[in-house]
């Protein structure tokens, strides 16, 4: 009585919304708002006001009739909760992403509960629900998901040999997400743990226990987990795990496990050198690739992704030379993009990586040559490569040239100009919001390059202020201060405490706007990188 049950909300009505929580951006909240709309489906009387003896009168009405067990949830309402709790990752801060692979197992023991106790026969967890508690562990960045991951793997098998559950058989989802997950966490052993799972796969496959065989995918992962495990040892391993997979798959003799290796193979390879400065050895794997292709291998056609990450490699190795060996290849991908090959087309990140080379090297006239490599950026996009424009960061690696020039006081002076130059065309462009990395490399250019007089505190005091009202006084720029202490005490006195300022104390608007980017781009691709600006 007091319902209208055509036009009273039903499952799909609940879910609708849950998964509108779970794809908005709104991180913690959504999952939260998410699960709090779950448990409204878990309690349908209380939801739609039905007292007790209603309640109980319903049970005795088909499933069609009764209106109770029409807003029951489903497997749909508890996998779409997971996948809000994945999506935390994207927005919010590292605790609470960390809190996300929690909630999902404890989601995921709440199904089980439920569906054992014979209160929600519909909701039985199977391998689809197991590898989407999975893919929140592998988003959540927690320091063990890696080791939770694989516990859930061992409690599917557990079920699926003991149980008899074949509800609950690992797929291939299910492995290569522990694999990686395993391959994305900090451990120091990682490599060989992902590499004891993928033969644990390979032999669960052989016997028959499992329908899911490894893939390229799998082999990739365990690659991953190398080059983030970094140093050359690891890197060897790596290569010479692509050496069996690419002789495994020329072999005469076809067998299951006859994979290629794929572009993606060989980039991270050539990641995992580049982050030890092992350059030579990066483009010695560019160099087969290149071959292979020529021999009719078309899949393993060098990309954008394998040029940038071979310049990446320049940009790590302490060969002296090897900012011009970067500029040489960026000159390559240029002729081979105007001879029709846009698989190397140069964009942001080649030109930025090899300014990056520049920036850190001891060459002579770098301030000039990394000002060139700007202009040319420039010039392409203003006739037509919108993908060239420069950005915040390839201006900031450009005064980061000039803060680190030395030599002879001509290469000075021609640095702190090109310095100025390249200031003024930041602050002037349309769309380019200047950051803390770009107005701390500018301080440093002004200590360092001109004479401590009333010009130099004069620069210094407007990038100070034009700093603290785009809100992006960061640790850096009070770093490139403090080496300058006269004017230091001046600008920050009343923030001064024991002859030190704490960044907690300074106005919320003057910092509001700093964002820590280390990377210039995700360790999926490139590894890791140094930070440059410290």
């Amino acid at each position: 009585e007091g319902i209208n049950a055509t036009i009273a909300p039903n499952r799909n009505s609940f879910n609708t919304v849950i998964k509108a929580y779970a794809n908005a951006k709104g991180g913690r909240n959504g999952a939260q708002n998410a699960q709090r709309i779950l448990g409204m489906m878990e309690d349908p009387a209380s939801t739609l006001g039905v007292s007790p003896e209603d309640a109980l009168a319903m049970q005795t009405l088909p499933d069609e009739d009764n209106i109770l067990r029409q807003i029951l949830p489903d497997k749909i309402s508890y996998t779409s909760i997971l996948m809000a709790w994945a999506n935390t990752n994207s927005h919010s801060n590292n605790g609470e992403q960390s809190n996300a692979g929690e909630k999902a197992e404890e989601l995921l023991k709440h199904m089980v509960a439920m569906y054992r106790g014979g209160k929600n026969g519909g909701i039985k967890p199977d391998t689809v629900t197991y590898n989407a508690v999975l893919k929140v562990w592998g988003k959540c960045g927690h320091p063990n998901a890696g080791e939770r991951s694989e516990a859930l793997l061992d409690k599917m098998l557990q079920l699926y040999e003991k149980g008899g559950d074949p509800d609950v058989i690992p797929d291939d989802v299910t492995f290569n997400s522990v694999i990686h997950n395993i391959a994305n966490s900090n451990a120091a052993d990682s490599p060989q743990r992902a590499m004891r799972l993928l033969e644990r796969m390979e032999k669960s496959y052989e016997s028959g226990l499992i329908r899911a065989k490894p893939d390229i995918i799998s082999y990739n992962s365990v690659l991953n987990a190398f080059a983030k495990n970094g140093g050359p040892e690891s890197a060897q391993h790596a290569e010479e795990m692509l050496d069996n997979l690419e002789k495994r798959s020329y072999a005469r003799s076809m067998s299951w496990n006859t994979i290629r290796p794929d572009v993606y193979s060989y980039n991270i390879v050539i990641s995992a050198w580049g982050n030890c400065g092992y350059a030579n050895k990066a483009v010695a794997l560019l160099d087969r690739m290149t071959a292979l292709t020529n021999e009719g291998k078309a899949d393993l056609k060098p990309d954008v992704t394998t040029y940038n990450t071979v310049l990446h490699a320049w940009s790590q190795s302490s060969d002296r030379n090897a900012p011009v060996k970067a500029l040489g290849l960026l000159e390559i991908m240029l002729r081979l993009h105007e001879g029709g090959d846009n698989s190397a087309n140069p964009d942001v990140l080649s030109f930025s990586t090899v300014i990056n080379a520049f920036s850190k090297s001891k060459f002579p006239r770098k301030a000039r040559q990394t000002r060139d490599l700007l202009r040319r950026m420039k010039h392409l996009y203003e006739n037509g490569q919108k993908r060239m424009q420069p950005n915040v960061y390839v201006y900031a690696a450009v005064l980061n040239a000039c803060a680190y020039t030395f030599g002879r006081t001509e290469e000075k002076e021609e640095a702190l100009k090109v310095g100025i130059e390249t200031y003024e065309e930041l602050q002037s462009s349309s769309g380019i919001e200047t950051n803390h990395v770009a107005y701390g490399s500018f301080i440093r250019v002004c200590r360092r390059l001109m004479a401590d007089d009333s010009r130099r505190n004069h620069f210094i005091t407007r990038a100070f202020g034009q700093c603290c009202e785009d809100g992006q006084l960061g640790e850096y720029v009070l770093r490139q201060l403090r080496a300058v202490p006269k004017l230091y005490v001046t600008l920050l006195q009343e923030y001064i405490v024991d002859d030190e300022v704490s960044y907690q104390d300074l106005p919320s608007s003057w910092t509001c706007n700093v964002k820590d980017r280390k990377r210039w781009k995700s360790d999926e691709q490139f590894g890791k990188r140094k930070n440059v600006w410290s």
